[in-house]
Formats: C-alpha cells, sequence, structure tokens
C-alpha cells in the first residue's frame, strides 16, 4: 500500500512540474487620476508565490502556469480586484486593470497612498518621462535625503541651477532674477524685496514643500516674461492618516555661535517690528527712543520649531474636505570678517579700502500655510491656499579702515556701523478649481490675492574719524548720510485670474486620445507703493564722540544747542517731511493655445502660440528728479507680443527619450530697476535707469534621457539662448563708495551642455528589508558673451563680458546610503557642490575693471534615523570646506575686492508624530 501511495505522488509531482506555461501582461491604471498609470501596484497570482509590481509606466509581465488561475491586482487604500482568467501555454493573455477607491476603507487612507508616492523620486521621475515638455522636479523625499532646508537650496540640486553667496537670486543657465519666474502651485508669487523681481526662495521652508518643479523651457501656458526657468512650487496636502507632527532643532556655526555678537537697539529677538513708520512731525524735535549704539551679547544656539497637522472629513459618499496645516519658526545668528575694498582703477587710484568688515546678522522667519482641499466628486475639486510669511532680518555691518571723502590721510582712519533692519509680511491666498465634464473636457480656474509689506524702519548710519596721530574720535561732517537714520514702507498688491479648457479628442485617459488642444487666459494686476524718508543728523563741525555712547552727542539737547541740525533729503523747508517715492502699476492680459498631439505611436508634439498686452507705469519723485515735471511724465511702456513655442518628444525605445524645445519669450525691466531712486549700503549705492527698455530672448533646447530601472535617470542637453538688448548690472563712476546701476547693453549668446545622471551603485536588499547606496551627479557647461553697446550712459572697459552672475562649470553631486526595514530607516548622504568663477558686475568709465566672483566649492554631510513611525532624528554638517568666499576686479594680479567666511553649520534634530 505504501508503494502505491508513493508511486502516486510521484506521478502528481512529476505531473505538476511538467505543466506548461503562458504569460500574462497589462497595465495598471489610477481610477482616481484619470485613468493615469499607476505605478507600484502589486499583481499577484492567488495562492501562489508568482507575482510583482507594476512599473513605471503601469504596466507588468508574470510567467505562470496554464490552467485556471486567479489574478489578485491591489494598491494600498486601493480596491483589491480578483479576476478569474484562463492562462493557455505558451501563450501571452493580456488582462487590465483600473484601480480605485476602497470602499471599504477610509478616504482618509486613500488619499494618503496616492498623494506620497507622487512626493517620491520616483514618481515625478515617470511624470517627467510622460510629459512631452521638458520639465525636472524635486520632490519632498530627494529634498529630506540631501538635508535641503528651504526652495532656494532646493532648485540647486538641478542641472544647471546656481544660487549667488549672500543673496536670494537664483541663476538658471548663467540667466538671474530678471530672467526667471516663480509660482505657487501654477500661480505667480509676488517679491518680497523690491529689488528683485521674485520671492526669495529661502522663505520657503521644505515642511511646506511637496515638490518643486523647474521648468527650463517655455510652453505657452507659462508667462512670456522668462528666459531661465519657471520655478514652481508645489504646497503639501494632507498625506497619511489624521497626525499632528512636532519637529525641533538647533544648530551651531563655528565662527559665531558662543561668540560676541552685536544686536540693533529697538529690534527684537523674536523679530517682529512693530513701529515700521517714523513718527517725526517737525524737524526741531527727535521723537526717536532706541539707541545708536548696539547691544553686545554673545550669538546663541539657531533654532527651528515646526508644527504640522492633517485629517481628511468624508463628507456624503463621495466628497470629502482634507486639511494640512503647518506652522514654524526659525532663528540664526550669523557673524563674518573680511575686506571689502571698493576699486582699484588702472591709474592705480581706489576708493573706500575697509581692511576690515565685521557683520553681524541676525535672522527669523515664521510660517503659517493651510491647505484645504474639497473634493465633490472624482470630476469636480476645489482647493484653497492660504500662506502668511513673515521675516526679519537685522544687520550691522562694522568696517573700519580708508575712505577717501572721509579718512585718507597717514594716521588717519574711518569707522563706519551700519544697522539695518528689514521686515517682510508676505500673505498669498489661493481659490482653484478643476472640473471634468463627460470624458473629454477639462475645466480648471484659479484666482489668487496676494499682499506684501515690506519695511526698512530706523536703518541706523554712523560714520567716525579715527585720528591715532593725537588720538581723537569724531563724527564725520560735511556730507550726507554720515550719521542718519531711514525708513521705508513698501506695499503691493498682486491680483491674477487664471483660467483654462482642455478638449480631448477621444477621452481623456492617455492611451485613448491621440491629441487634445487647450485654451486659456491669464490676468495679473500688480500695484506698488513706496515711500521713503532720510534723517540726516548735519553737524555743524566735526565733533568728538565715543563710539561706545553715540546718543551722548546725537540728542535732544545737541538740536537745540546747534550742535547739528536735522535734514530730510528734501531739506529742512517746508517739503521737508514729504518722502521719496515710486508708484508702480503693471496690468498683463495673456490668451494662449496649445496643441498636444500624438503623431505616432512613438512622437508627440506641443505647440502653443501665446499672446501678451503689457502696460507697466512708474511715476518717482526724489530730489533729484521728478517724473511730473521731468523726463516727459512718468515712464510708461507699452507692450504686445505673440510668442510661439515648440516642443517635441520622440521615444526611441522603452527606456530611451529624445526631446527638442524651441521659443521666443521676453525680459521686462522691474520696477525698482526703472525708479531712479537711490538706494545706499554701506560701501555701495545703487540707482535705477528710467530709459531701460525690454528684451527679446531666443531659447532652444535638445535633450536625450534615458531610464534605465526604476528611480534611475541619465540624460544629456545641448541649449542655446540668444538675448536682444539684455539687462544687465553696470558700474558706474563715483568718490568712493560703489556705483551700480542697470542698462540695456547688448546682444547675449549662451550655449552649452548638461548631464544628468541618477543611479542605484549597490543594492544589498533582501526580503525583509532595503538597503542600497545611489549616485546622483548633475554638471553644466556653458560659453556666455555680451557684445557692449556704448552709449552715452554705458562706457564699458571691455567690449565683450560674460553674463553677469554665469558660472562656465557647475557640478552638484551626491552619494547616499538607505536602509529601511519595516518603520526603521537610516539615510546617509554627502552632498557635494561647485559654482565656478563668475561675473558680478560689468565695468565702466575711467580704467574700472569688471567684478568677478571666484569660484565657490562646498560640502554637506546629513544623516537622517527614522526610529518608528513616530521617531525621528536628523543631523547634519554643512560648508564643511568652509571656503572664502572671495570677489576681485579682473587686473592682471586679480585685486581682491571682498572676501569673508562664513563658517561650518552644525544641526541636530528631532520629530514625533502625535
Amino acid at each position: 500500500m505504501k508503494k502505491i501511495l508513493f508511486i502516486a505522488f510521484l506521478s502528481l509531482c512529476n505531473l505538476a512540474f511538467s505543466q506548461g506555461k503562458g504569460s500574462i501582461n497589462g497595465t495598471v491604471t489610477d481610477k482616481e487620476m484619470s485613468g493615469e498609470a499607476l505605478p507600484f501596484a502589486n499583481v499577484f497570482i492567488k495562492g501562489t508565490s508568482i507575482g510583482g509590481t507594476t512599473d513605471m509606466d503601469g504596466k507588468y509581465t508574470l510567467s505562470v502556469p496554464a490552467g485556471n488561475q486567479t489574478i489578485v491586482f491591489s494598491f494600498v487604500g486601493y480596491q483589491t480586484i480578483e479576476k478569474q482568467i484562463v492562462v493557455k501555454e505558451n501563450e501571452t493573455t493580456t488582462v487590465n486593470q483600473e484601480l480605485g477607491a476602497n470602499e471599504g476603507v477610509a478616504l482618509d487612507e486613500v488619499k494618503i497612498n496616492a498623494t506620497v508616492s507622487r512626493e517620491k523620486e520616483t514618481a515625478l521621475l515617470l511624470e517627467q518621462r510622460k510629459a512631452t515638455v521638458i520639465k525636472e522636479s524635486i520632490g519632498a523625499q530627494e529634498l529630506s535625503k540631501k538635508g535641503v532646508s528651504d526652495a532656494a537650496a532646493a532648485t540647486t540640486k538641478v542641472v544647471g541651477v546656481s544660487k549667488q553667496e549672500g543673496s536670494n537670486k537664483v541663476y538658471v543657465r548663467g540667466l538671474g532674477d530678471r530672467y526667471n519666474t516663480t509660482t505657487l502651485n501654477g500661480l505667480p508669487l509676488p517679491s518680497n524685496d523690491p529689488r528683485f523681481k521674485n520671492i526669495s526662495l529661502e522663505l520657503f521652508g521644505t515642511d511646506m514643500i511637496q515638490s518643486i518643479g523647474v521648468s527650463k523651457t517655455y510652453s505657452a501656458n507659462l508667462s512670456g516674461d522668462v528666459s531661465g526657468a519657471n520655478i514652481d512650487i508645489v504646497s503639501k496636502e494632507h498625506s497619511g492618516n489624521s497626525s499632528i507632527k512636532i519637529g525641533f532643532s538647533s544648530s551651531a556655526n563655528s565662527q559665531t555661535t558662543g561668540k560676541r555678537f552685536k544686536t540693533i537697539d529697538g529690534a527684537n529677538w523674536f523679530g517682529a517690528a512693530n513701529n515700521t513708520k517714523h513718527q517725526v512731525t517737525n524737524l526741531s524735535t527727535l521723537p526717536f527712543t532706541d539707541s545708536f549704539t548696539p547691544n553686545s551679547t554673545h550669538a546663541a544656539l539657531n533654532t527651528t520649531l515646526s508644527v504640522s497637522g492633517s485629517k481628511r472629513f468624508n463628507v456624503g459618499e463621495e466628497s470629502n474636505l482634507s486639511i494640512f496645516l503647518v506652522g514654524s519658526f526659525s532663528n540664526k545668528y550669523n557673524y563674518r570678517d573680511g575686506i571689502s575694498i571698493n576699486y582699484l582703477r588702472n591709474d592705480g587710484s581706489t576708493g573706500s579700502r575697509f581692511t576690515s568688515a565685521k557683520q553681524y546678522n541676525y535672522e527669523t522667519s515664521k510660517m503659517l500655510m493651510g491647505n484645504f482641499i474639497y473634493k465633490i466628486n472624482n470630476n469636480h475639486k476645489i482647493s484653497y491656499n492660504s500662506l502668511f510669511i513673515h521675516s526679519n532680518n537685522q544687520n550691522i555691518q562694522d568696517y573700519f579702515g580708508k575712505k577717501p571723502d572721509v579718512a585718507d590721510s597717514e594716521g588717519v582712519f574711518a569707522s563706519i556701523i551700519l544697522q539695518t533692519e528689514n521686515q517682510n509680511k508676505i500673505f498669498v491666498n489661493q481659490l482653484l478649481s478643476e472640473h471634468k465634464f463627460g470624458e473629454s473636457i477639462d475645466l480648471n480656474l484659479g484666482v489668487a490675492y496676494n499682499m506684501v509689506n515690506n519695511d526698512e524702519p530706523n536703518r541706523k548710519k554712523n560714520t567716525f574719524v579715527i585720528n591715532e596721530n593725537d588720538n581723537t574720535t569724531k563724527f564725520a561732517s560735511g556730507a550726507a548720510r554720515n550719521n542718519s537714520r531711514y525708513y521705508h514702507n513698501l506695499t503691493e498688491d498682486d491680483f491674477i485670474a487664471n483660467a483654462s479648457l482642455v478638449k480631448y479628442f477621444g477621452t481623456r485617459i492617455k492611451d485613448e486620445h491621440k491629441a487634445k488642444v487647450t485654451l486659456g487666459y491669464q490676468l495679473r494686476n500688480t500695484i506698488r507703493d513706496f515711500r521713503a524718508t532720510y534723517f540726516d543728523y548735519d553737524l555743524s563741525a566735526p565733533t568728538n564722540v565715543d563710539p561706545n555712547n553715540i546718543d551722548a552727542v546725537l540728542n535732544q539737547q545737541s538740536l537745540d544747542n546747534g550742535i547739528f541740525r536735522l535734514v530730510t533729503g528734501f531739506g529742512f523747508g517746508s517739503n521737508a517731511l514729504d518722502p521719496f517715492t515710486y508708484d508702480a502699476d503693471k496690468m498683463t492680459n495673456a490668451a494662449y493655445a496649445m496643441l498636444d498631439y500624438q503623431i505616432t505611436d512613438n512622437f508627440f508634439a506641443n505647440i502653443g502660440a501665446r499672446y501678451e498686452n503689457i502696460r507697466m507705469d512708474v511715476a518717482w519723485r526724489t530730489n533729484l528728479t521728478n517724473s511730473t515735471n521731468d523726463n516727459d511724465g512718468p515712464k510708461k511702456l507699452r507692450d504686445s507680443y505673440i510668442l510661439p513655442s515648440l516642443n517635441l518628444k520622440y521615444n526611441i525605445n522603452d527606456d530611451n527619450l529624445l526631446r527638442l524645445s524651441a521659443s521666443q519669450t521676453y525680459t521686462y525691466p522691474q520696477f525698482k530697476e526703472v525708479a531712479p531712486f537711490i538706494y545706499e549700503g554701506v560701501d555701495y549705492q545703487e540707482m535705477g535707469n528710467e530709459d531701460l527698455q525690454p528684451s527679446t530672448n531666443y531659447n532652444i533646447d535638445l535633450k536625450w534621457e534615458m531610464f534605465p530601472t526604476r528611480g534611475e535617470l541619465i540624460s544629456a542637453t545641448v541649449f542655446g539662448k540668444y538675448i536682444e538688448d539684455g539687462i544687465n548690472r553696470i558700474e558706474l563712476n563715483a568718490a568712493s563708495d560703489n556705483f551700480f546701476s542697470f542698462n540695456n547693453t547688448g546682444n547675449t549668446t549662451i550655449y552649452g551642455a548638461e548631464v544628468e545622471l541618477r543611479k542605484q551603485i549597490f543594492n544589498f536588499s533582501k526580503d525583509k528589508y532595503d538597503e542600497n547606496i545611489k549616485l546622483g551627479l548633475n554638471a553644466t557647461y556653458m560659453n556666455t558673451n555680451q557684445t557692449f553697446n556704448v552709449t552715452n550712459q554705458f562706457n564699458p572697459t571691455n567690449s565683450e563680458e560674460p553674463t553677469e552672475g554665469a558660472a562656465p562649470f557647475l557640478l552638484n553631486t551626491d552619494v547616499s546610503y538607505n536602509y529601511k526595514k519595516d518603520d526603521k530607516e537610516t539615510i546617509a548622504s554627502l552632498v557635494f557642490n561647485y559654482q565656478g568663477e563668475k561675473l558680478y558686475s560689468i565695468g565702466s568709465v575711467n580704467g574700472l575693471q569688471s567684478i568677478y566672483q571666484k569660484a565657490l566649492p562646498k560640502l554637506d554631510f546629513v544623516f537622517k534615523r527614522q526610529f518608528n513611525n513616530k521617531l525621528g532624528l536628523k543631523f547634519s554638517a554643512k560648508n564643511i570646506l568652509n571656503p572664502s568666499y572671495e570677489m576681485y576686479r579682473d587686473v592682471p594680479n586679480k585685486f581682491v575686492t571682498k572676501s569673508f567666511k562664513r563658517g561650518v553649520d552644525v544641526s541636530l534634530g528631532l520629530s514625533y508624530k502625535l
């Protein structure tokens, strides 16, 4: 009997192992995302170990024994679908499946998993691969891995993007602030600083960012006032189960923390300036209650605190309301000591020569954001985003050395202390809606109202003459602004409206239509009001002073006794308290049309045209010029543009793509660049030019992309730009300080190449855990050349120069180790950035050579440990190399004009999810 059973068992085994096999393949799509492919969905054969996950295109292939089988499709939070199929030997069976929200699971969980996956590097690469238009994105996952703390640092991880040290300016392929645009959720953002076109990206902490998209090529749905890139910040939405997350970190700087530190009297630790407007009602009374003398303390640790929470509420069977709220506070101390020497002419003469240039900077940032999304049903959604940012920067510049108009003889030195508090309040309100009608029409609407308040309350400046020959210290006298207070107040209202209508020829599911047409309209109206007042302490003669007790001289009694008089920019007459002003109003109306067409199975085209009509008026009034009476009235620019764009994509095979983009755009001068208002720093002045005109830009890109496996990318790009009548920062002749302005300097040619690699170089993963090492690298090489037009206002030292801010070589690279098992995760990353030498300003008149910024390397280390699904730790060391930041005149010996170091920052933080 046992022999019979044994023989029967062997026969069954032989039958099983000799059974033929067939194949199953297909595509899994996402019902919640209008039929888009669903990557990383689970597909398996029930009752077996046969299975896998879908690729980035939602596709799968399984080898399965022939016969009756049950195939199962699942995705966390989505429906689990089982299908009975018959697999035939040596044949392929195609089974496509659409997955949607699981009715048995809270919609909370559904949206969570869909959203989280789209913050991941792999999901953003999938979007990049599918798009016809060239776009690169960096998501929350990658930001965390690289230790990025804000949007400005995030953009510099994208190939071809760099940031100017000590400034909020971002350069894309050598093109700076005026050539770029910034949006939040696709709607334009105002600037927080009157000197710049774009908002400072440093204000956007990564705790409110889902992803950042950088579009270095143009399509008709974007503003035409761009040639570098459109940078779009996508704000975080509700993700995960309802939760509250608390994060705290503290950091120290190697040359600041614990050291002696000066602060502005009248400012505060929290960074809230309440009295932003001066209280002077007549020039015979001093209403100021704060001291000219800075306070002395020790620099404390830097801190960051953030709290975020999210929840989804079900409203009926199809509707839900999701809420994401986040708030944060951060502060930072920074001290640096260097030199600042204004110029060296060809004849050997020099301007100000400060051999000690100390700077004490304290900054705070407060942010509140709410993201509310009401999903009416699968076809209609409304979202409201509200963002409030309050930043405050307190900066003391303490300079010592020579200054020709103050102290330039043997044994006599100048000391200048400039104390500047700058406060920004930005309130962004966005209402967006998405509507799907039938299977082939989409309507997207958006409106926004943004408000900006930029205040510089009570900037204080003192200039001393220190005579070591007779051991005296006196106030410098005889020139405006030597000892002064300054107030400015800027308010800006920004109105935006967008509408787009999409018609699919077929259904909106990607594989079921070959063409779609998009028609859109965009309006933007920006109104700015700027007021500024100087109060000069006009001393009748050089007066002895103790620099540690300035108020012993500059007080009400000295004013009454005639030691000094209070004078404004308009003097001391009846209109003395009138402010310097400029008022600006810019209206842009735009309409566009785009055709997306699938020419063949592998060839796609995006063809667009955009019409823009711009009206910009700028009026000003200073002690030097009044637009009402001079220069034929206020500056009025009236322009219309028709801007064509072409984007092509060709799929060479499943993993290789070829893209081509060509477009025409323009660059408009900014309000501040055309208003002839002089802004004064401690060692420079800057003034607008009312004769500025717009530039015209021509752009072309050719890009190859390869996606070897999930999460990997290899790409190479060649690009070119031609700019007619480019706008540049130029240097004018001045007695001692650098004096900058702006001019249409001539035509510019830019061409270059970019390469990018994202590659998993080691994979140690096992069944129970994932462990790998990844390499990221991108590099840019470019050649830029400006050919100058000589005019009465612009007489350059050289006939040609590179583009301002364009580093010919950029390199970003990182190596990261990742270990993940269940809720535990460890990430360690080494991140390196290198920016080559670049032009800072164009030299002109009297032998002033151009100023260059030397090459700058930067090395960071980031370590993160997630102990479980609640507790996490983060450590970082940034600017480890601590290079010297230097600027120099382009003379044979490369005369250094500015030099300092920023120190090494070390940070430790904890996060806890309730």
